[in-house]
């Protein structure tokens, strides 16, 4: 009887047991800049499916792209890509935000040009990088 037990629990299909809110999304893209997005349970499959996709659909296959760069993993429906917000001051402590960007650098560089665009004090706007924050982070 164990053994029967055990094969049936074995015999189930390993789907069985995958998070559906788990999920690879990928982008291809064509000459005209058109975009093909695919889904997969793996990085490589949603690649592979984009890029598929893009050549059987596009005007111009040959020209297809794809890239891990334009892949993200859906965790609970979440993405996990970095998304970076920080903040600029000025010398009368006005805090100027920027908007969210994948890297930190292009965060900062975005939250002291919002500071100098609109700051009474523009001259005196400054980042620290310690003042940006990845909002995809865990906190403990």
């Amino acid at each position: 009887m164990k053994k029967q037990c055990l094969f049936f629990f074995l015999a189930l299909p390993l789907s069985t047991y995958a998070d559906i809110n788990n999920y690879w999304e990928c982008y291809a893209q064509d000459a005209q800049k058109l975009e093909w997005v695919a889904q997969g349970n793996y990085e490589r499959n949603a690649l592979t499916e984009a890029l598929d996709a893009c050549k059987k659909q596009s005007s111009s296959p040959t020209s297809c792209q794809v890239s891990k760069e334009t892949c993200e993993l859906f965790v609970n429906g979440l993405t996990t890509r970095p998304m970076w917000r920080c903040t600029a001051l000025d010398q009368l402590s006005k805090v100027w935000r920027s908007g969210i960007y994948r890297k930190r650098d292009e965060a900062a560089i975005a939250a002291k040009a919002h500071c100098k665009k609109h700051s009474a004090m523009s001259d005196s706007c400054y980042i620290n990088l310690m003042m940006c924050k990845n909002l995809n982070e865990l906190v403990n």
